[in-house]
């Protein structure tokens, strides 16, 4: 299985739209690594995680051909992370002429807003609940409970030929009953974990759990490998970064080295 990263940001994106901070300042200075577009993923140039704002951005930086797109999974409703306006692109104006309707999978404040599109033929509409399982065209999708201001978020574990990656975003530690799942249908380690990490080396405000920073990816990675949920081989990443973290790229490569943990970029791929 393949992952390729196409957004590592928050909603802000990183530089953030209006923000002339430290940290944003330098990121539009050093450029590279540090320029960060919304959250989103592709898992074996097929299946798209989330519909963020900057997919049109990074179709053209990354070269995709997301005409080959054969399914797609959202996480949740909140708008960097869901646009409508990429489903109605596949009307036939837009496309020069009629495209395969496309299978989506969401929870149902995403799949009920593009009911007329499902109407008109643009796409197969699958809305799920935590627990559910279904096949793609070539991934199994388990679907677990976020814990997140978007009370219905879910996020996923998907598997193909024997290998798993959890794209576990956005969502905080404190998603109790989907680690109880997790460590129930999980028969061996996960390969992959791709963990919120908006708040980054900041502590989380007292009593919240609607995202993650470094010391609960730290944390997470501990429970998963004590639980077997993962082991020696599993790659851990760190993902979906707010500016106001500060760190930059490198500082956070740093920071992480040591808890064995890698830091997502845009664009970046990893195979397991």
């Amino acid at each position: 299985m393949k992952i390729q990263w196409l957004g590592t940001a928050a909603s802000e994106g990183w530089p953030a739209v209006y923000c002339n901070c430290e940290a944003c300042r330098k990121a539009a200075e050093l450029g590279g690594r540090n320029i960060r577009m919304r959250a989103g993923a592709i898992i074996d140039d097929i299946l798209l995680i989330d519909l963020n704002p900057d997919l049109y951005a990074q179709r053209l930086r990354f070269g995709l051909d997301l005409a080959r797109i054969r399914d797609v999974i959202v996480t949740h409703e909140h708008g960097d992370h869901f646009t409508p306006l990429y489903v109605e692109f596949r009307e036939p104006v837009y496309c020069g002429g009629p495209m395969p309707r496309l299978p989506l999978y969401g929870p149902s404040d995403v799949t009920m807003p593009l009911r007329k599109y499902g109407e008109e033929g643009l796409v197969e509409l699958h809305t799920v609940e935590a627990g559910d399982e279904f096949d793609t065209s070539e991934h199994h999708v388990t679907t677990l409970q976020a814990v997140h201001s978007a009370p219905l978020g879910k996020f996923y574990l998907i598997e193909k030929g024997g290998k798993s990656i959890l794209y576990m975003h956005d969502t905080g530690l404190g998603c109790d009953a989907a680690l109880a799942m997790l460590r129930e249908r999980v028969k061996k380690p996960i390969d992959l974990v791709s963990m919120d990490c908006t708040y980054g080396p900041n502590p989380l405000p007292e009593g919240y759990s609607g995202h993650m920073g470094f010391a609960e990816n730290v944390r997470l990675k501990e429970m998963f490998l004590k639980d077997g949920l993962a082991d020696g081989h599993t790659r851990f990443v760190s993902n979906h970064f707010s500016h106001n973290g500060h760190m930059l790229y490198d500082e956070m490569c740093r920071f992480m080295e040591p808890h064995g943990i890698e830091i997502a970029y845009d664009g970046m791929v990893a195979e397991v």
